[in-house]
């Protein structure tokens, strides 16, 4: 019976150890969560407002010729940025990342590859990789990513890709995030939904032309960086949920311990007492 106990206690020791890790792990991605989604939010603004201007722009320019909107029928492969985590415990974020690139990407294609977990789940891939970013680890490599941009929009209006995709994961709320794949070139010509209707068309300065070439730049980079910020968050908010998760469950396994425990300890005090009074009666 002691020797029961004692496997017990040890249980509930490595039980507790494994509740504080996952205790402290949840609330350093709760605030991570916070952190980023305050900076998504303060983002999201300008987001909405670049898009609208680029919107306006693009209802208002037909027939205007820009490398960005081009389509590259030439090109026979496409480029496609994955966004995956660097750290892992961080519940199925990543395996729903795998499961769109798995699908979209052809032998022929090429992969800018972010974070350590899809480098290594697709070491062995028969796609092309593009080397120079494997340091990536977060929305604060600044850096990294403008260079990024820089090799996206410069491969592209070489005519080197056929279209630009970026996979990452679409946040809905803290608990439900959605792995997409995003085209983000070429720029597709908008109609104007007004057209008819709108009779005075905003002025476009110095020209069409130049505006389109200064401004899909700014929209372009604005989307890489917002769908990296939405991969973050949701990247904390899937850590956070398999934290809270696997702490219960040792709460729950440590409340199950204990029951098992006393339960133990009660037979052997009760046996303890059975054999003294057996042994008081045969004196």
């Amino acid at each position: 019976m002691s020797q029961q106990l004692t496997k017990i206690k040890t249980r509930i020791k490595t039980v507790k150890g494994a509740y504080k890790v996952t205790s402290a792990m949840k609330l350093v991605s709760t605030v991570k969560l916070r952190k980023y989604k305050n900076q998504m939010l303060a983002n999201k603004e300008y987001s909405l407002t670049m898009e609208e201007i680029t919107k306006t722009v693009m209802e208002n320019i037909h027939k205007v010729k820009s490398p960005y909107m081009r389509e590259n029928n030439e090109a026979n492969k496409n480029l496609y940025v994955i966004i995956s985590s660097t750290l892992g415990l961080c519940g199925s974020y990543n395996n729903n990342i795998f499961k769109v690139a798995e699908v979209a990407l052809k032998k022929e294609d090429d992969a800018i590859i972010l974070g350590k977990k899809s480098m290594t789940h697709f070491k062995n891939g028969e796609f092309g990789k593009v080397e120079g970013f494997e340091e990536y680890h977060s929305i604060n490599d600044q850096s990294l990513i403008n260079q990024m941009v820089r090799y996206i929009l410069d491969a592209y209006i070489k005519g080197e890709y056929k279209e630009i995709h970026l996979i990452y994961t679409e946040f809905k709320n803290s608990i439900v995030f959605l792995a997409k794949d995003f085209k983000l070139l070429p720029v597709r010509e908008t109609n104007n939904e007004n057209e008819g209707i709108e009779k005075y068309p905003p002025l476009l300065e110095p020209s069409k032309e130049e505006l389109v070439n200064m401004l899909f730049p700014l929209y372009l980079k604005n989307e890489v960086y917002a769908k990296l910020l939405e991969s973050e968050v949701c990247e904390h908010a899937s850590r956070m949920n398999a934290m809270e998760n696997a702490t219960d469950n040792a709460k729950e396994i440590l409340d199950n311990l204990k029951i098992e425990f006393n339960k133990a300890r009660q037979t052997s005090i009760t046996q303890e007492i059975t054999e003294i009074v057996a042994a008081s009666n045969a004196l």
